[in-house]
């Protein structure tokens, strides 16, 4: 049997990062197995999807490197196939039209709820002549007098059980234009012969439901497999409130192996913290996965951010910040101290000249004329210095005149702003290496205004 999974967005929004680690999940399986990764667009929503998300979905899952087999399937395209396996259901008896109105379906659940009881429909038209007229909300009827369970032996987590007498009868569409999820989702993963279902523990209700789908259409059931949900700090669901929560948003921000790293491992167990996607797949197995949800740590996916900057080369680095003009020998001192990819302007002073207060040249220990006067020693120090030495020369020879002056932050703070403009930097004798003497000089004169 060929292993084939599938990841199915719907375009009525952009990518969400639980969806993608979904995505990455099955990706990662289908690899593992030789088996096949497909993309299904679930956009039956006329009024909500678009084909501009369809597309963000499409270049986020391509910028994640998390490429598909075949084309991508769309349910706004298999209307027929919908219809005709609906109609099957109808003519062997096993769905029905369900006349009762929106109103009484409402009071109906909020009977239930005011009495604490299970949510669900029991439809009376089920077996009536009335039912077997056109119209209405369609549905798949429900064995009531059964002590039947429905159970499935999910991956992750286990046998899992639902009685049959506590589920509704299950809805399939309002008529034959709107069909709903749980219906559409079963005849494609038939359709497209999946044969692992791999997707957010959100779903594990539906699951009963479309097995018994499956079963009205003569069909076995692919495994299940639910991933644990992604959490914000608080451990509820991660969403807009918490912050960013669209692949697109961290486009800016993040490398693409970044993200991938850091959404693999949050929910599975590997060997450790740095993968690349050879290694993850490699090491991937379901029973793998954890069980409970995972915080979203911000600060760990900044750490792997950082880890995988240090790897770029120069050329890599310019073209993945959008910044051609930093000078090579600078990336390792912007890479040593940057998280995320947009941190790199604040390092502009390498390529621009920077624009400061000439208060911030004075040292929090002494006064402005007094670090205008260790700043002016310095000029005539790195002018008569040979920069065609080691740079821990230079160095060498301003911490000796530190120890003469008697504060080191009296030598090294004034000429810090003059080159960067800056309260914080990398150390100022590598900038000035980075800059060359001429430029150096030419900060350090603006600086004392000469």
């Amino acid at each position: 049997m060929k292993i084939r999974v599938r990841v199915a967005p719907s375009p009525t929004g952009f990518l969400h990062i639980g969806t993608a680690q979904s995505a990455l999940y099955n990706w990662l399986f289908a690899r593992k197995n030789k088996g096949e990764f497909c993309l299904r667009i679930e956009d039956t929503d006329k009024e909500r999807s678009t084909k501009e998300y369809e597309q963000s979905i499409l270049d986020a899952l391509e910028w994640l490197g998390l490429n598909w087999e075949g084309k991508v399937i769309r349910q706004s395209e298999r209307t027929e196939k919908y219809k005709n396996a609906l109609e099957k259901l109808l003519f062997e008896g096993r769905a029905f039209y369900c006349h009762h109105t929106k109103e009484e379906l409402e009071g109906e659940a909020k009977d239930q709820a005011q009495n604490k009881k299970a949510q669900f429909h029991d439809c009376e038209h089920k077996n009536s002549e009335e039912g077997k007229k056109s119209g209405g909300l369609i549905r798949l009827a429900v064995e009531r007098n059964s002590d039947r369970k429905v159970v499935f032996d999910d991956i992750i987590r286990g046998r899992i059980e639902f009685e049959a007498k506590l589920m509704s009868d299950v809805s399939l569409g309002n008529g034959f234009d709107r069909l709903l999820y749980n219906f559409t989702a079963v005849v494609d993963d038939i359709d497209m012969e999946i044969t692992h279902v791999i997707r957010g523990e959100d779903h594990v209700s539906n699951t009963p439901k479309q097995i018994l789908i499956y079963e009205a259409l003569g069909k076995t059931p692919p495994q299940f497999a639910h991933l644990p949900l992604i959490l914000a700090p608080d451990r509820s669901k991660l969403s807009k409130r918490h912050g960013a929560v669209a692949v697109v948003d961290y486009k800016k921000d993040y490398l693409p192996e970044a993200i991938i790293n850091f959404l693999g491992a949050m929910s599975c167990t590997f060997s450790k913290e740095i993968l690349t996607k050879q290694e993850m797949i490699q090491e991937f197995e379901l029973s793998k996965v954890h069980k409970s949800g995972a915080v979203f740590d911000v600060k760990k996916l900044n750490w792997l951010n950082s880890q995988y900057a240090k790897k770029l080369s120069p050329e890599e680095f310019k073209k993945s910040v959008g910044i051609p003009e930093i000078p090579d020998s600078a990336v390792p001192l912007i890479t040593e101290r940057l998280e995320k990819l947009s941190d790199a302007h604040h390092f502009d002073y390498f390529w621009k000249e920077p624009k400061y207060d000439k208060d911030l040249l004075k040292w929090k220990k002494s006064t402005l004329e007094n670090s205008l006067e260790t700043l002016i020693k310095v000029k005539k120090i790195i002018k008569e210095f040979d920069f065609k030495k080691e740079k821990d020369e230079l160095r060498k020879i301003l911490d000796e005149f530190s120890i003469a002056v008697g504060d080191r932050g009296l030598i090294y703070w004034p000429l810090r702003v003059a080159l960067t403009g800056k309260e914080k930097s990398p150390d100022p004798v590598d900038i000035a290496y980075v800059l060359g003497k001429e430029k150096t000089l030419e900060r350090v004169r603006f600086a004392l205004g000469i």
